[in-house]
């Protein structure tokens, strides 16, 4: 009795899931999905509607709720991200606690790993290894094992710890401060997974990202204070690229993206697939920036706000997703150069994008 509840209440469920995300007849393919353009979307928070979009450039069509239709069950609860890892890939569900580890050429989820309090993005190391920030506050990296789906180890690290990237034998870990604040990037040394360095970036460092020279460049969004009954601001800091040199560990280049009273603050950094083009959103648009310049540039290259974007690697156009509200679908948003070729309907909350080329 209790288990014709339990699938009763799941198909009602995914029933009311696909009805809020709107209307979506295309079917999933049986595999084929090591392939294409795929976006995460957050979906609304405690709303169990996170949701996984795919893009195929080739055919022109997008399949919306990938995960669900593949699975049977949604993705999760605030889908954060979607990293490759060989032939998987690694969900990252924030609001759910969990990752999910899924097949690529299907799609279909092999593994889960649970019980995780605030999870937030995952990066691989290869052969089966793995980290993932984790903490809304005081923060830790968990260390990954995926042909075991379990967490093998707990680092320590700053405040409320968001993005990361492996260069060498270092990962690099953006602590944002979470629910409080930090001004850190943690250095961990991934042959013994121990944090060598502790480096001072920018205030809120959210975004991490490595150029083809070998450079570290960490978006800070700057803080902003308000008053007890948030009515007003009392202190703001000013957004900017700083640049880590991975040789010495420090700082070597601190760049003003977006100043004080601007009232906007960037949530995101993105790097081509060269390795030597930065892209980023600010107030008045999407950047491009040669990664070897020590100045923003003066105008944005398309003047509207993405959530995310990125350069495919096999056309070279540029993907803009952006998010419509919290309850509505998002859309993806196709450039060349700064014209505008098509635009499609997303998940609910579209926030990261990942690039898979065909083998």
């Amino acid at each position: 009795m209790k288990r014709s509840i339990f699938k009763t209440l799941v198909f009602l469920a995914v029933l009311l899931i696909t009805a809020s995300c709107g209307k979506d007849d295309t079917e999933p393919m049986e595999k084929g999905y090591n392939q294409g353009v795929f976006i995460s979307c957050e979906g609304a928070f405690n709303g169990n509607n996170g949701s996984i979009s795919w893009y195929n450039p080739e055919s022109d069509e997008i399949i919306n709720n990938l995960f669900l239709k593949v699975n049977g069950r949604p993705a999760g609860d605030v889908v954060q991200s979607l990293t490759l890892a060989d032939e998987y890939g690694v969900l990252v569900a924030n609001n759910s606690g969990k990752i999910e580890i899924v097949e690529m050429e299907t799609f279909e989820s092999v593994a889960v790993i649970t019980e995780l309090s605030y999870p937030r993005h995952f990066v691989y190391a290869g052969n089966g290894k793995g980290y993932l920030s984790n903490g809304s506050a005081e923060g830790e990296v968990y260390k990954i094992d995926l042909t075991t789906a379990s967490v093998t180890d707990t680092i320590e690290v700053g405040m409320g710890p968001e993005e990361m990237v492996i260069s060498g034998n270092y990962l690099f870990v953006a602590n944002s401060g979470g629910w409080s604040f930090d001004n850190t990037v943690s250095v961990i040394d991934i042959t013994t997974d121990q944090v060598i360095k502790v480096i001072t970036v920018g205030d809120i460092p959210v975004s991490v990202v490595s150029c083809s020279q070998g450079n570290i460049w960490v978006l800070c969004r700057g803080k902003v204070v308000y008053n007890e009954s948030w009515t007003e601001i009392i202190d703001e800091t000013d957004s900017r690229l700083v640049r880590i040199n991975p040789a010495t560990m420090s700082v070597d280049r601190d760049i003003v993206t977006g100043e004080k009273g601007d009232g906007f603050n960037p949530s995101w950094l993105n790097i081509c697939p060269e390795g030597n083009t930065l892209y980023f959103g600010e107030a008045d648009g999407l950047y491009a920036m040669d990664s070897d310049l020590g100045t923003a540039p003066d105008s944005p290259l398309i003047t509207e706000y993405f959530s995310y974007a990125g350069k495919d690697p096999a056309s070279g156009r540029i993907m803009a997703v952006k998010v419509t509200d919290f309850s509505s679908p998002g859309s993806l948003n196709i450039y060349e150069g700064d014209e505008l070729l098509s635009t499609m309907e997303t998940g609910i909350g579209p926030g990261r994008i990942v690039f898979v080329q065909k083998k």
